[in-house]
């Protein structure tokens, strides 16, 4: 497996949120984040946008894999699509990713969203293109 530590994956809202890259190699990634208050919505359930996020992050992730970071390449989200099928009932959620095809300049990706219980949460297909890492990491005006 890659350096996870040296992936840079809780810098941003990654880390702001709590998310927790825990497997990561070739085609795969496995990301957790354990709820607490600061995933709630104003009803008291968990955000939709932290399981959406959830999933962007690890499907991002899944699709760049490389074990030698110099190489590893940079991403932006073309498309997601979340399919909200149940409430989390535990205080963790789980999030698989698999790289279903990728191309020279965009891949496919797939992921599941599972609470602690084992309960089906989301499900989504996501799109990504692959971008020059030092662009991304340019300030905007």
């Amino acid at each position: 497996m890659a350096d996870i530590a040296a992936s840079g994956f809780t810098k941003g809202l990654n880390g702001s949120l709590g998310f927790e890259l825990v497997e990561w190699r070739e085609g795969y990634a496995r990301v957790v984040v354990d709820l607490d208050e600061r995933h709630r919505n104003r009803q008291g359930g968990i955000h939709g946008g932290v399981t959406a996020a959830l999933i962007d992050a690890a499907t991002g992730f899944c699709g760049i894999y490389d074990p030698d970071p110099e190489k590893r390449r940079g991403n932006v989200t073309v498309s997601l699509n979340v399919n909200y099928t149940g409430r989390p009932k535990g205080s963790r959620l789980t999030c698989t990713a698999e790289l279903l095809r990728a191309g020279r300049r965009i891949y496919f990706a797939s992921s599941l969203v599972h609470d602690d219980a084992g309960n089906l949460i989301a499900s989504a297909e996501a799109v990504y293109a692959y971008v020059d890492r030092e662009m991304q990491r340019r300030p905007t005006d």
